[in-house]
């Protein structure tokens, strides 16, 4: 069976996503093991259970890496290796290394949408949610008593979005700026990006306020009907002869993800 959105098509095999190229975007999980160093089938299994594609080792333990990646081919996800995780800030959302990592312990779940949204928008293809050493189980989702934590919803969302449109965002490319008018609220950001046959806008909201902003939109973009991403709803704007203008509201956290076709 075939999933189509923007004429880029996904084949689906038993119900799951097949494997998308390496060049798509990439959300994974810092796992330490368990014990620390030893891969665990169990923790692999609950992590892709929840729709992230990958997960991220530390470089400092380099000698369960072998049986790591074997226990990940079996489950189905990528291994990447890295050093220790460094948070990933708001203002440093704007000019994002490829490879980001959100340390869970520095943000709350709300935050995270309009956090990750943002560096993928501004060029973020790795994306690694760390829930720290000691976290009450060895996958890291749940607490001792065995229940999800707070961010697991959020972060498996967001994950499950870019596994689906993992083509579409390893085409697009920076598109025409953005203006907003003044004053903007502060941790508004707007981004267009640019894919062969369509266009996706980008707007986060990493304050802790709700805001309202008016964008200006350049002329080569339509006014016509947009459709979000995250949840199939439609949005129109003002059409005007220098280009589209958009009013829009964001709560505290929220990304907004709308496409539409060329």
């Amino acid at each position: 069976m075939a999933s189509c959105v923007l004429g880029v098509c996904w084949l689906l095999a038993a119900g799951t996503l097949v494997q998308a190229p390496a060049a798509d975007p990439v959300v994974s999980v810092w796992y330490r093991g368990t014990p620390p160093g030893v891969a665990r089938e169990d923790d692999l299994a609950a992590i892709r259970a929840q729709g992230f594609a990958g997960i991220t080792w530390p470089a400092a333990q380099s000698a369960g890496l072998p049986e790591l990646q074997r226990v990940a081919r079996e489950v189905g996800l990528r291994v990447a290796v890295h050093d220790a995780p460094v948070h990933l800030t708001a203002p440093d959302a704007v000019r994002p290394p490829a490879h980001v990592d959100i340390v869970i312990s520095r943000l709350g779940a709300a935050e995270i949408p309009a956090l990750v949204w943002r560096a993928v928008a501004h060029g973020a293809r790795d994306i690694a949610f760390d829930p720290g050493s000691s976290p009450g189980s060895g996958s890291g989702l749940t607490d001792k008593s065995g229940r999800p934590l707070a961010w697991v919803a959020p972060a498996a969302a967001l994950a499950r979005q870019l596994t689906f449109n993992g083509r579409l965002f390893a085409a697009v490319t920076a598109g025409p700026p953005v203006s907003l008018q003044a004053p903007v609220p502060a941790g508004v950001d707007v981004v267009l990006l640019e894919a062969p046959r369509a266009w996706v806008l980008v707007s986060t909201n990493t304050s802790h306020t709700r805001v309202t902003a008016i964008a200006e939109l350049p002329t080569p973009i339509a006014p016509a009907l947009w459709t979000s991403l995250l949840d199939g709803s439609g949005m129109s704007m003002l059409s005007r002869p220098t280009g589209p203008r958009w009013t829009f509201e964001l709560d505290p956290g929220e990304a907004g993800i709308w496409t539409i076709q060329k």
